[in-house]
């Protein structure tokens, strides 16, 4: 080994991100709470109506309280966070009848200037902040500006009052309790836009001035009431000391309300130094789009100095837990760069506002995701009870909890506090995973697999390498630094690599990663001594090359032995053994997926150490599509099996689990279901274009053995059996195997399809890896299902005889969850 004197580093010049937030915000990593369901350190506060608390409830109270999180900041700090962001602390709406649900919460606010009697009192407030900043923690709060409780609502054209709402029928504060219509005087005041319900979140109009799911929507253009909010966030910074604000909701507000709010000589972030407000803006952007990431960052320009990083956390989904292309993740890492130079992105990969990321896989996706967050620049944000490996989004962690099966879940020895507290570490000892601009050097166009990029500040410079797959991957590429350097192995999870990264003569570099790997490698300070092996080979497979039928590979080398593989995956491994020096094989595009495919080649001469690996050989598989099966479905018949099923009463709820028709169509190995409902509604402004309607689609391969029931869906058929679940909403996709599947339970997640819209059709693309690349589907069997899923609450929409806002009626909690169904049989000719 030599010292390593003078790296070539590319032309491409890099600038840290975050420099702003240096020795600060950027360096912090911060737990979010949900207070009700954290910790009960006063059960004398619990159940005070009689009505709002119940434990088994999980829409009521459960008990959590501030003097819970006192008494648990040794568990926090442990965990090797830097502070808390809790949810609304202030007094709420206890208990709404018109929707059957509770504010525990913390986000249907009575008195934005009161702690909520559940949650304790001010004192107790102060306590938790001066013993935080005992600690050099510190206390985020959530607070609200869009909206109050559901105290009122515009029904057929008539205005009505909640007066059963518990424990007011109005706001306690001022002038919040000016809410009835009906007097001309509290009309003309204009606290209130006085709108009904938001029907369509993608029109401006409705989502800044119509109300949020039936919260009281506030008139922030109105001039009384942005001097009362100033006045009221005011008060718990001068009153309790929080170090910032989390706002909720802030798309659904005008920007020019912030001008004021925020940067007003007399606004929030006049009151105290240092002080982080980051904003909610629930927006995802497609795969290699920007929209969202360039809309959230125009909130920097209104007085945020941090914004809640949705695309970033879309991203990790579909690629981390879906097994969709790492190319998804490259391109956002990408974009992620010049928006950090502008503010600082708070990073998650879950929150309380949907499904936790650990349902449905395996705890070391879970760390591989983690991984990824705590190593990428930005401010994370772990959610509770993730180190404890929840998979119910709002379960509690203390054992009288909602959802806690009676048990504390404070385990400071369990697997993933381990992890995360390992990996804070890591990253606090590491300046380029705060500050580190990102450069792509590898990713995967068309699966999961592997994604190489580069964090580079002015301090150090890393490598970072994952392997999404659940099998090893190979990999022979390019890295922009001179022959001989070095990259050496410093973190490794889920037994990555311990080989270094070493840049041969050829400006490559070899990577081998096991299943579900992540490893950093750090610029060594030594380098290698290049070796030119005496080893040639030659196709005539050129990148670029389409193939569109079966095609012959001819080649010629001196090596004594080939090696192919296809998608840098070693299980693919090819030996052929050329004879003559020359060599052939086929590439069969029936047994690829259509579109873009990799070809590696190792040749290896007498000796080990003589071996080349190629160039990678980038050809695509061009397929025509054909259809496999279609029908056409009855009107009407989303009643459910006896056709008593009624939707719920909510109004954005239409006749969307009808469906009308259905077909599907293959690409190669690859399958295309489409589904057309009656009516397509983006009433929630879905990530994948369709909400109110979640299809549970079920595929029988004739030649395996499957299993009858239909998970969480009350159902199992006498004489079928199905061996893929395919589960769609307008937000999440997966499919399953039918392998550990049980009646409440889903199988094993073996990714998630790409799922959109398209002329009135919902489309899924199922792609032939998960189905073991057939060699036909003739015979084969899809069971459509449609349902609802309550994305907050991570379950299948109740069923009760009775309809109520957001429960289907007509039924019984153990009838099947079926609104309406149809088949799909593929044929011989098929």
């Amino acid at each position: 080994m030599l010292l390593l004197s003078l790296l070539l580093i590319s032309s491409i010049s890099y600038s840290d991100v975050l420099t702003s937030f240096r020795d600060g915000w950027a360096d912090k990593v911060l737990y979010m709470i949900m207070i009700d369901r954290f910790n009960d350190g006063d059960p004398s506060n619990n159940n005070l109506a009689g009505i709002e608390y119940n434990p088994r409830d999980g829409a009521k109270y459960s008990g959590g309280d501030l003097k819970g999180i006192i008494q648990k900041l040794d568990y926090i700090q442990g965990l090797g966070v830097d502070g808390i962001w809790i949810t609304p602390p202030v007094a709420n709406q206890w208990w709404d009848p018109w929707v059957n649900y509770g504010g525990y919460h913390g986000y249907w606010a009575r008195n934005f200037k009161e702690i909520d009697e559940h949650f304790g009192t001010i004192e107790d407030y102060r306590k938790l902040a001066n013993e935080l900043h005992k600690r050099n923690m510190k206390l985020i709060q959530d607070i609200v500006v869009n909206h109050v409780g559901n105290y009122f609502r515009f029904r057929n054209g008539k205005f009505e009052l909640n007066s059963g709402s518990v424990p007011t029928s109005a706001p306690t504060q001022y002038p919040f309790n000016l809410n009835n219509y009906n007097d001309p005087e509290q009309r003309k005041r204009a606290i209130y836009h006085w709108t009904p319900d938001i029907s369509n979140y993608a029109d401006p109009e409705q989502r800044l001035n119509y109300q949020l799911s039936g919260l009281d929507d506030l008139n922030t253009e109105n001039p009384e009431v942005v001097e009362v909010l100033k006045d009221s966030y005011h008060f718990w910074i001068k009153e309790v000391g929080v170090d910032g604000y989390r706002i909720d909701t802030a798309m659904y507000v005008p920007k020019t309300f912030f001008d004021e709010f925020l940067k007003a000589l007399d606004g929030i972030l006049s009151q105290k130094k240092d002080f982080l407000v980051f904003g909610e803006a629930w927006l995802t952007s497609k795969p290699y789009e920007n929209s969202a990431d360039l809309e959230i960052a125009s909130y920097f320009d209104h007085g945020f100095n941090g914004m809640l990083d949705f695309p970033l956390m879309e991203d990790i989904k579909r690629v981390v837990k879906g097994e969709q292309p790492t190319d998804f993740l490259a391109y956002r890492l990408t974009v992620r760069n010049e928006i950090l130079k502008r503010g600082l992105l708070v990073t998650f990969i879950d929150n309380h506002d949907m499904e936790r990321f650990a349902k449905g896989v395996t705890p070391h996706i879970v760390q591989q995701a983690l991984a990824l967050l705590l190593t990428l620049p930005g401010l994370p944000v772990i959610y509770y009870g993730t180190e404890q490996s929840f998979e119910e989004t709002r379960a509690s962690m203390f054992a009288g909890g909602w959802g806690s099966f009676g048990e504390d879940h404070f385990n400071t020895n369990h697997l993933l506090y381990q992890f995360i507290r390992e990996t804070i570490e890591f990253r606090k000892k590491h300046p380029a995973t705060r500050y580190g601009e990102v450069r792509v050097l590898l990713s995967e166009r068309r699966s999961a697999g592997l994604l190489v990029y580069e964090l580079k500040c002015s301090e150090e410079t890393l490598i970072v390498a994952l392997n999404t797959a659940n099998e090893p991957r190979i990999a022979n590429f390019k890295i922009p630094y001179t022959p001989g350097t070095v990259f050496e192995p410093i973190y490794n999870t889920l037994a990555g690599t311990n080989l270094p990264l070493t840049i041969r003569e050829d400006g490559h570099a070899l990577l081998r990663l096991p299943g579900r790997a992540f490893t950093v490698f750090a610029l060594s300070n030594e380098t290698s001594e290049l070796f030119q092996p005496n080893v040639s080979l030659s196709l005539n497979l050129k990148s670029g090359d389409v193939v569109r039928e079966r095609k012959v590979v001819f080649g010629e080398t001196n090596a004594r032995t080939v090696y192919l593989y296809f998608d840098r995956k070693v299980e693919s491994e090819l030996k052929i053994e050329p004879k003559d020096g020359k060599f052939s094989f086929e590439i069969d595009p029936l047994k690829f997926d259509p579109g873009e495919h990799v070809l590696l080649i190792r040749a290896m001469g007498r000796t080990a150490r003589d071996t080349i690996y190629t160039e990678e050989i980038t050809f695509r598989v061009e397929l025509e599509k054909r259809e496999l099966a279609y029908t056409r479905d009855p009107l009407d018949d989303d009643t459910g099996p006896k056709g008593t099923y009624v939707y719920p009463l909510d109004p954005t709820f239409k006749r969307q689990m009808d469906i009308v028709e259905a077909k599907v169509e293959s690409i190669g190995t690859t399958l295309v279901i489409s589904v057309k409902p009656r009516d397509l509604t983006r009433s929630w402004n879905p990530t994948y274009g369709f909400d109110h309607v979640t299809y549970q689609i079920f595929i029988n391969d004739p030649n395996k053995k499957g299993v009858r029931f239909l998970p969480f869906q009350n159902f199992e058929f006498e004489d079928w059996d199905w061996d893929y679940e395919v589960f769609a909403t307008g937000w999440q996709s997966a499919i399953y195997s039918s392998k550990g599947a049980a009646k409440d339970r889903f199988g094993l997640q073996l990714g998630s399809p790409e799922v959109f819209t398209e002329d009135g059709w919902v489309k899924i693309i199922i792609k032939g890896d998960w189905l073991g690349n057939p060699e036909t589907f003739e015979g084969w069997t899809i069971y459509i299902t449609s349902w609802d899923y309550d994305g907050i609450e991570s379950r299948f929409r109740p069923l009760l005889p009775e309809p109520k806002a957001y429960i289907i009626g007509g039924g019984n909690p153990d009838d099947p969850y079926i609104m309406d169904d149809c088949w799909l049989e593929i044929g011989k000719n098929n």
